[in-house]
């Protein structure tokens, strides 16, 4: 019981709070962040489609892990999607226009719009389904984060308010 004694009455409200809010979500409504390490056909067609060298790693796990959780047959897509875009050397500007016109892999055309939405926008599918991974750092939130200033009280650059107080 000693331990509660440094416990200040701010932040057992706030523990007993948080505690209490998960406890209204559904089960399986927040990701698994530690689940495990990220694909590697996810890490390179990511990269590929993003024109980034690297991403997130933690974020990329949790992405992965809701895409397989709403879909298990992910990993395999990925794969195809993968072999495909490596036998054809398709630059990552025209996989809009070309994926579909193949017949041996049109049934994969929607992946690359799903796996940038995920990343972009920091949420894996979509509808009734989609689960919400990420919000700061979404890729979208992240490029715009030197410039913008959100609408609220709390000014500095976006994301900001996000910090541990000192």
């Amino acid at each position: 019981m000693e331990f509660l004694a440094h416990l200040s009455r701010r932040r057992m409200l706030q523990g007993m709070g948080a505690l209490a809010a998960t406890a209204l979500l559904p089960a399986g409504m927040l990701p698994a962040y530690a689940a495990g390490p990220v694909n590697d056909d996810f890490a390179l067609i990511s990269r590929y489609l993003t024109g980034r060298n690297t991403l997130p790693d933690d974020f990329g796990t949790a992405l992965f892990d809701a895409f397989v959780k709403i879909d298990a047959d992910f990993p395999q897509q990925l794969s195809r999607l993968n072999q495909w875009i490596t036998r054809n050397s398709v630059p990552a500007a025209e996989i809009s226009r070309r994926l579909p016109a193949d017949s041996q892999v049109s049934d994969l055309a929607g992946l690359p719009a799903l796996i940038l939405t995920g990343w972009y926008l920091g949420i894996a599918g979509s509808g009734a389904r989609a689960i919400c991974v990420a919000y700061t750092s979404a890729l979208a939130n992240q490029d715009v984060a030197p410039v913008l200033n959100p609408p609220t009280y709390a000014y500095g650059t976006y994301g900001s308010w996000a910090a541990k107080p000192f």
